[in-house]
């Protein structure tokens, strides 16, 4: 029996995947093959046969990302101002003091927490589209993110599933 959990969130399995998801998180077109991506208006759709479609914005001043799953002959987009309309994939930024002792000194440096959240959906096939979305966000924020190493700590990148 084939269950949701043996079931692997690797990419790497999955090379036209891989691609059509890269493509929407570099915020382009592909119009050819199985799985497409199309610009609507602040969105980028992804569409998969016999899937809703999945709507990514991007913040286009900040790397913040909101996506939501979404009936595909629907024309209406998510309001991403609404707080109502909840997405199924978001980012959480949060900071913490970290106090370190040096030599009878005592030294507190901040510690970012970027936390990219997915949602749980019953549909198996979105529930791990959401996880492979929400962990190639993370991956591409650590690959990118900078910080100061006299005044904080290495920055946390995290993909969590969010419990409602």
């Amino acid at each position: 029996m084939y269950s949701q959990q043996n079931s692997s969130t690797s990419v790497a399995h999955l090379p036209s995947l891989e691609l059509t998801l890269d493509i929407l998180l570099n915020r382009q077109e592909k119009d050819w093959g199985c799985f497409q991506v199309v610009k609507e208006g602040e969105f980028y759709a992804l569409y998969i046969p016999t899937l809703d479609s999945f709507k990514l914005y991007k913040n286009p001043k900040s790397e913040n990302y909101k996506g939501y799953w979404r009936n595909s002959r629907s024309q209406t987009l998510p309001d991403v101002k609404n707080r109502s309309e909840k997405p199924d994939i978001f980012l959480r930024n949060r900071s913490k003091q970290v106090t370190e002792k040096k030599r009878n000194q005592i030294i507190r440096k901040k510690q970012r927490i970027i936390d990219i959240k997915y949602r749980y959906n019953p549909c198996p096939e979105m529930y791990r589209l959401n996880r492979m979305i929400a962990k190639l966000i993370r991956d591409r924020i650590a690959s990118n993110l900078t910080f100061t190493p006299g005044e904080e700590i290495m920055p946390l990148v995290l993909a969590t599933e969010v419990e409602d």
